[in-house]
């Protein structure tokens, strides 16, 4: 009987101490997201989104109001131009729009504009041109979009590639 409470003592003791030693939880931390390289280089995917960014902003230099603050320039305003300089098909000059009607500040927002591309883009007063009102090049009808909206479906709908819905009239596709 001596023998069976040594066992018991033995089995609580030794479940105790894997119980103290065991189920220790590991705190170092796990990464299970990609494991990114260092910020020295920047990515493809980045440099294209860049590229993209630096693009529409060329393609529609309009300052509107809330790329102010008083009469100078807002970070919005700031980050704008930044994307303007940034687009490798820069023109010269750089036309500015400003869609600020009824502006009482507008000469000293035009010199804020001035003084911030030529600080930070290099630009000549010269290089830089001012418009009143939204960039012409930014609006266009629809109708030539739309004529195209089907061709960006890639879904394999009626009429896609490889659609079995695609028959031309006067085919028989019933197989007699």
């Amino acid at each position: 009987m001596n023998s069976k409470r040594t066992a018991t003592f033995l089995m609580a003791a030794g479940t105790v101490v894997l119980i103290a030693t065991g189920c220790q939880k590991d705190t170092t931390p796990v990464n299970h997201g990609e494991q990114f390289a260092p910020e020295v280089e920047m990515r493809e995917t980045t440099k294209l989104e860049q590229t993209q960014k630096a693009a529409g902003a060329h393609e529609d230099a309009t300052l509107y109001p809330q790329h102010f603050d008083g009469p100078g320039l807002s970070s919005l305003g700031t980050t704008k131009l930044d994307m303007m300089l940034a687009d490798s098909h820069s023109a010269n000059p750089m036309v500015v729009y400003l869609d600020v009607p009824n502006d009482p500040s507008e000469q000293d927002r035009r010199d804020a504009i001035s003084r911030y591309l030529q600080d930070r883009g290099g630009l000549k007063a010269e290089q830089i041109k001012f418009q009143d009102g939204a960039d012409p090049g930014s609006y266009h009808s629809a109708d030539a979009d739309l004529k195209n909206y089907d061709k960006t479906d890639t879904g394999g709908g009626a009429g896609a590639p490889g659609s079995s819905s695609s028959s031309s009239p006067g085919t028989n596709t019933s197989g007699h």
